[in-house]
């Protein structure tokens, strides 16, 4: 989409490569390049974990979790949605682009500086004067973040992931390696924190570079931004509440270490989602944006991104769930073995979870923030005082259960956000998914089986986690293809996923 008049055109977009011309093409290239991106990336991260993992104790994760936890909440509530922003205003100009700047860079400069006030206070309320630090560093990042040029969103826009791969495999490596030597050298919880402020500063830098703009202070727009992005700081705001409070409540309730031990389950258990589920997510919201005045293949198009989430995000979560026993004590160390129930109970919900990951997404392209931001409201009121009563009752593992309990409820309430938003049938994102969900279910079933009649119990831990990863997957990809050929093997997930393989096939053969 070029400029439409409303102001300078020198930030018109980029004009869509012609050889991709169809939308589910473009999508599913995007898809390619983010989940590569997020691969790569993943394997760094998960490197970096591991190491540093080993070389701290869970009472400095737990200390990390307090500030970085602080900062993500103070992030999350003012969120402003500059990305989703230029992806939904597709003629955007510089009017909107310096009145998004302006406000991104106001906000990251408030939360830095509510981060430094805060700091004292937090002292106080931990008994432990290096949270006072841990606040101080945590500040920056999102200072630094804040004053990202907001023309680096336009690849996004344009489905041009490969120029955002770049930048995300650069700014990366500078985290992992900056966290990493100074775990080594110092054994440090400043190893965290540096490698968040390293990589921050790194995607700052690239934002400038690869996409040459020079901001201004603005205010232009501001009543244009305000009528997407005031309903979506408010989901911001309440996602915030919903994700970010619980290693605080937790560090308070049954101490640090406990806090730290969540916070390892916890990343472990949103991998499969943040490396699969996110990823695919992201490249379907700009396709969606592209589709708002046609609301019949807009939902077309959700319907089908819901469908590849199904077959690809969920088997994974629940694959890993089934299999952490002997995956998280060969990763991290048997010091890290109390996380194993968290990732047990967690990460089979959020599985179930994932193909309604881009319901927020389809209501966003419609415009329609005010429902993403009720939706968000009524899973605080259901799920933090749940949260609170099991963590001080039940602990670690209480407020696992809780997390799981109440996922259940943000899958209803994703169902019912679909139904008002589209006019279809609630049930109608789970029906796509059908053949995900009955293939995950007997997966599960054989590992759970496996275990009972003790066919894998007596051998070593790695010979056994390769023997149920390849039974878990065998298994799944069998019932998938059943159920596929009874029902006529129509179009679907199976023939992209088909497709693409031969494609790789081809070119491999070249």
């Amino acid at each position: 989409m070029g400029n439409t008049g409303r102001g300078d055109t020198e930030v018109s977009a980029a004009p869509l490569d012609p050889s991709r011309t169809s939308l589910t093409s473009r999508v599913a290239y995007g898809a390619g390049w983010i989940v590569g991106g997020r691969f790569v990336m993943g394997m760094f991260g998960f490197l970096n974990t591991i190491i540093v993992a080993r070389l701290l104790a869970p009472e400095d994760f737990g200390l990390v979790a307090i500030g970085v936890t602080a900062m993500q909440l103070l992030t999350n509530i003012s969120d402003i949605g500059v990305s989703q922003a230029v992806i939904r205003f597709r003629d955007a100009d510089r009017a909107d682009l310096d009145t998004l700047f302006t406000l991104s860079a106001l906000r990251g400069g408030l939360i830095a500086l509510v981060m430094v006030l805060a700091a004292p206070l937090a002292v106080t309320f931990y008994h432990d004067q290096r949270v006072f630090w841990v606040f101080v560093g945590a500040a920056m990042h999102p200072l630094l973040l804040g004053l990202v040029n907001p023309r680096f969103f336009e690849f996004e826009r344009n489905l041009d992931y490969s120029k955002e791969f770049f930048a995300l495999i650069v700014n990366k490596i500078a985290g992992v390696v900056i966290s990493i030597a100074i775990a080594v050298i110092y054994r440090s919880y400043w190893a965290i924190i540096l490698g968040l402020v390293s990589s921050a500063a790194v995607q700052l830098a690239l934002s400038y570079v690869m996409q040459p703009y020079r901001p201004r202070i603005s205010f232009r727009s501001f009543r244009r931004i305000l009528d997407f992005s005031g309903w979506l700081t408010g989901v911001g705001f309440m996602a915030a509440l919903n994700n970010k409070l619980d290693s605080m409540i937790l560090a308070r309730v049954i101490g640090k270490a406990g806090a730290g031990v969540y916070f390892i389950g916890q990343q472990l258990s949103e991998l499969p989602s943040r490396e699969i589920a996110v990823p695919i997510t992201r490249a379907i919201y700009p396709g969606l944006s592209e589709l708002q005045g046609d609301p019949a293949r807009m939902r077309a198009a959700f319907l089908r991104g819901v469908e590849a989430l199904g077959a690809i995000a969920m088997p994974a979560a629940i694959g890993f769930a089934l299999v952490a026993r002997d995956l998280t004590p060969l990763l991290l160390g048997d010091k890290w073995l109390a996380a194993v129930p968290v990732v047990e109970i967690m990460t089979p919900v959020m599985g179930v979870q994932m193909p309604l990951m881009a319901t927020q997404y389809y209501a966003m392209a419609l415009g329609l923030t005010k429902l993403v931001f009720i939706r968000e409201l009524i899973f605080f009121l259901v799920r933090t005082p749940v949260f609170v009563w099991a963590s001080i009752e039940h602990g670690l593992v209480g407020a696992a259960w809780a997390v799981a309990a109440t996922g259940l409820v943000h899958i209803a309430l994703n169902l019912a956000l679909y139904a008002r938003a589209s006019g279809d049938s609630a049930l109608a994102p789970m029906w796509r998914a059908r053949r995900s969900i009955a293939s995950s279910a007997a997966m599960a079933a054989l590992l759970i089986l496996l275990r009972r009649i003790g066919l894998v119990e007596s051998a070593e831990p790695v010979i056994r986690l390769c023997a149920e990863i390849a039974a878990g997957a065998g298994a799944y990809i069998a019932v998938h293809a059943a159920f596929w050929r009874l029902e006529g093997m129509k179009d679907g997930v199976e023939r992209s996923i088909l497709h693409l393989g031969e494609q790789l096939l081809a070119r491999a053969r070249r």
